[in-house]
């Protein structure tokens, strides 16, 4: 048994092939689509994806067109600054931090 394994180590391994076969691809049955240019192997010569994507391209159009036009109409709105950390002081109309619990000029937020 030991000479077996001895001798099953010193023989050379065989190493795998990183030889790739090339495809065969058959001229007679495959039609190229026209959207993509790729082999297509629906009954209609186009994938269905580029027929959705040949259908929609007017409607698309049309629908960027409006956008457009759209946002040309549109005033641009500026923007307000954020006022999210200050509060009004009703007595006098001071703008003061949220967490003051009290106007500079003596009106208390938590009282009232």
């Amino acid at each position: 048994m030991r000479v077996a394994a001895a001798l099953a180590i010193n023989e050379p391994r065989q190493i795998m092939s990183h030889k790739k076969t090339t495809p065969i691809f058959g001229k007679h049955n495959t039609k190229i689509c026209p959207v993509c240019g790729k082999p297509s192997y629906s009954a209609g010569g186009i994938h269905p994806q580029c027929a959705e994507k040949q259908a929609n391209a007017p409607r698309e159009q049309q629908l960027k067109a409006k956008k457009k036009t759209e946002a040309k109409k549109k005033p641009v709105a500026k923007k307000l600054p954020q006022t999210w950390n200050q509060k009004k002081c009703p007595e006098c109309g001071v703008e003061v931090h949220v967490r003051k619990k009290k106007c500079d000029c003596g009106f208390n937020f938590f009282e009232s």
